[in-house]
């Protein structure tokens, strides 16, 4: 009886452990910080993590990088391209997501800036795709490093 109950108690503490160390999902434009403060959740894993744990959609993905010095990065952006362009003429500074990857290879270097041109994607609303849908391509490369601010009134510089 009590190998039974040390059991059931053990399994519950397993169980809350496992929860309370799960990486929190991102359901807000005011929340996307969140990703940099738990950045080491995220480091030397696929981008599909990120992914999964974003849970509003993003507008437009932007692909640079892939110098023969710099690091490729994915840019989300969570605004429609007016609407970005009036937060800051507003003084707010609007959220994004800046994955950085470790791949660094020529096929990698193709995919995110073909013919030197800055690559970009915006969400068709038509399509009710997923973000991972829509980053298929990009899903299971590695993550280095994550840069990210939630939506926000600037400071003043004085």
């Amino acid at each position: 009886m009590k190998v039974f109950v040390f059991k059931i108690v053990f399994a519950v503490i397993l169980v809350v452990t496992l929860k309370i160390s799960a990486q929190q999902k991102v359901y807000s434009k005011n929340d996307i910080g969140k990703f940099k403060e738990n950045e080491k959740f995220y480091l030397n894993k696929n981008v599909k993590n990120v992914l999964r744990d974003l849970k509003i959609n993003f507008e437009t993905a932007s692909f640079g990088g892939c110098g023969s010095e710099e690091m490729c990065f994915i840019v989300l952006r969570f605004d429609a391209r007016k609407d970005y362009f009036k937060l800051i003429k507003n003084g707010i500074k609007p959220a994004r997501l800046m994955i950085f990857i470790k791949e660094h290879d020529q096929k990698t270097n193709k995919l995110f800036s073909p013919d030197k041109n800055r690559l970009e994607i915006e969400r068709n609303h038509l399509k009710n795709n997923s973000n991972i849908r829509i980053l298929k391509d990009y899903k299971k490369f590695i993550v280095a490093m994550i840069y990210a601010n939630s939506e926000q009134q600037e400071t003043k510089k004085e």
